[in-house]
């Protein structure tokens, strides 16, 4: 038996994007491996299928294959593939015979695909603002930073009709950026969102395109982004969004946009308080978006995080949503056909499987995971000061010896739960015990308990947090010298605060973390927006400046005497580089044990996205720091 090591990332096989064949008989999924030679990502589609074993449908090579999707009559399958340089749609025979081809006519980059009938493929694409390279570039709007967006020129959408025969003619050419399409065979439904807005909280509009030749109908001007459409057999129109503008604490929830008897968008479940988002963290996934929402006959299926697990729910027409994804495991996609569901699942001790109709057609991970054996959790309940139950999970490591890692997730509205996390099992076979603390403010648990976090950044966060180094102490696990201490963005935050607050920590990591709130507020892509809402109204021209300055960590730097490595992405657009650059020379000046890892290249999700030598190179720093400075083992 092997113990878990950061090059194992090259190991993984990550299936994402089911699609299930119209007989209900199969599935094809996108399976994403690390290329051991090269160190990039590289993604094949599969086709599995009950009592035979998985066949590869499509090449290997120096490109991906992802989002596979049946024609309705189950003769044709699209893909989206890099495998000829840029972006495109290409179409195969479904039984996986000839060679695919690409769909010809499109010169823009590919972002979406979806079978309108089984005549008519709709292709979403976006096509770079035009710009010589090297050029200046003048910014007269607001909203021109945007993380991982590649620039503040943004792309413009279009729609595009492409036939079996892989020709395509354009249906829609925009000044907006589409996403999300939808269709109930006869008209067209997407989200459309205006491109270098000056507004703070531009939202989006849902619109219907009739295939007709008829005028577009814009059905719901939305304050916030939206994340998925869907439409029934009876035409009504399902969306997902939080509908509130500026902010991440209201939880994306599924609407019910139009359709017979809609007389405006609604809340489709108003009393079920379920937040409809993959909101448990992982490194390990596919990089493809997942399905968030879907419609079979007039059913609507969508995920949700509750508790610790990302679960699958389904609803009728009239009825209240209930969970059909069992317990114990974690939903990342999925895909349902009349009568048939696929699920891609994974558990925090086995990276993602995919099952059909609750029987586990894979073994992708399955040698991998007997060799390394990794850690089941425990759960872990503590109070807060105020009497407020937190949970949590304990990765126990057998060579722990009262070193325990305390990691806090970022968000603050997301958690740590029932997901595979490779970093927390190479930290667990490293020698720490790692302790998860879902905070106030953690998704999973009703949209009251994720509101506890506005106004509290520093405050009764902090406060929650210790309690859980506490509670590693007294119940003998913890060594009150061998506490350390672990985030990134919010959590990394948390973690900068907490070192302005107490030593007892032996050492500490803080990731793309935020220091300077005032200075966030021009330099993000959300600080004038999500922070300013977080910090309960606080804004820079008022006194609320005063208040931003003396909650930003960087003002009692001279406090912190805890050794701190700082991890940040060259290219982050939400916790922008400067906040580290800011801690690290007023550390530097001041004497301190601090050390700056920067990444060439890496926006803000570079833990589960980043390139994978960057990846595998960060955890392996990030253990090396922690040995540095932890006592040496008792014998």
């Amino acid at each position: 038996m092997s113990a878990a090591a950061p090059q194992d990332l090259t190991s993984l096989h990550l299936a994402g994007s089911p699609a299930i064949h119209p007989d209900g008989g199969r599935v094809v999924a996108s399976v994403q491996t690390v290329d051991p030679a090269t160190l990039r990502y590289r993604s094949r589609l599969w086709t599995f299928a009950t009592g035979r074993p998985p066949t590869t449908l499509t090449d290997a090579g120096p490109w991906s294959d992802v989002l596979p999707a049946f024609s309705p009559d189950g003769r044709h399958l699209a893909f989206v593939s890099d495998r000829d340089g840029p972006r495109r749609a290409w179409l195969m025979e479904a039984d996986g015979t000839g060679t695919p081809l690409p769909v010809d006519g499109i010169d823009a980059r590919v972002t979406e695909i979806l079978w309108l009938d089984a005549d008519r493929l709709l292709v979403v694409a976006e096509r770079p603002a035009p710009h010589a390279e090297g050029a200046p570039v003048v910014i007269d709007w607001l909203g021109y930073k945007s993380d991982g967006g590649g620039g503040p020129l943004e792309p413009t959408g279009e729609l595009w009709l492409a036939g079996p025969d892989g020709t395509a003619s354009l249906l829609l050419a925009s000044s907006e950026r589409l996403r999300c399409p939808a269709t109930d065979g006869r008209d067209v439904y997407y989200a459309a969102s205006p491109r270098h807005s000056d507004l703070p909280e531009p939202g989006c509009e849902v619109r219907r395109l009739p295939l007709d030749g008829g005028p577009q109908q814009t059905l719901w001007r939305c304050a916030s982004p939206v994340r998925a459409l869907a439409v029934d057999t009876k035409g009504a129109v399902f969306a997902v969004a939080s509908n509130a503008a500026g902010q991440s604490v209201t939880p994306p929830r599924v609407w019910l946009v139009a359709g017979p008897g809609v007389a405006e968008p609604h809340l489709a479940f108003p009393d079920a308080d379920l937040e409809c988002e993959r909101a448990v963290l992982s490194d390990c996934r596919p990089r493809s978006a997942p399905r968030l929402l879907a419609t079979a006959g007039e059913e609507v299926l969508f995920v949700a995080t509750v508790g610790e697990e990302v679960a699958l729910f389904s609803a009728p027409p009239s009825g209240e949503p209930a969970r059909i994804s069992p317990p114990g495991l974690s939903v990342t996609d999925f895909d349902a056909v009349a009568g048939s569901v696929a699920l891609c699942q994974e558990s925090a001790a086995h990276p993602i499987e995919l099952y059909l109709d609750g029987a586990r057609l894979s073994a992708l991970n399955t040698a991998w995971v007997a060799s390394v054996r990794p850690v089941a959790p425990e759960p872990v309940t503590v109070a807060a000061f105020d009497g407020l139950p937190l949970h949590g999970l304990l990765y126990r490591s057998a060579t722990g010896e009262g070193r325990v890692l305390v990691r806090v997730h970022g968000g603050p509205h997301l958690a740590s739960g029932n997901s595979f996390d490779l970093e927390t099992q190479t930290q667990v076979a490293a020698g720490y015990h790692v302790l998860v603390p879902n905070i106030r403010g953690s998704a999973g648990r009703g949209a009251a308990f994720r509101a506890l976090s506005v106004g509290e950044w520093g405050r009764a966060d902090h406060r929650d947090l210790l309690a859980f180094a506490d509670w590693a102490v007294h119940c003998g696990l913890a060594d009150p010298g061998q506490l350390y201490l672990a985030g990134g963005s919010y959590g990394g935050y948390l973690i900068n605060w907490t070192l302005t607050r107490t030593d007892r920590f032996r050492a500490a990591v803080s990731e793309r973390s935020v220091t300077n709130l005032l200075s966030k507020y021009g330099t993000s892509d959300n600080g004038f927006t999500v922070n300013r809402y977080e910090f309960g109204g606080l804004d820079l021209f008022d006194a609320g400046a005063r208040e931003l300055l003396d909650r930003s960590p960087l003002h009692h730097a001279a406090r912190i005497t805890t050794p701190l490595l700082l991890v940040h992405g060259e290219r982050d657009e939400r916790c922008p580089i400067e906040q580290s650059e800011q801690l690290f020379t007023a550390l530097r000046r001041l004497g301190r044990d601090v050390v700056f890892v920067r990444l060439p290249g890496e926006s803000h999700g570079y833990s589960a996205s980043g390139r994978p030598d960057r990846r595998i190179e960060r955890m392996r720093l990030i253990i090396e720091w922690l040995d540095t400075h932890r006592e040496p083992d008792r014998h």
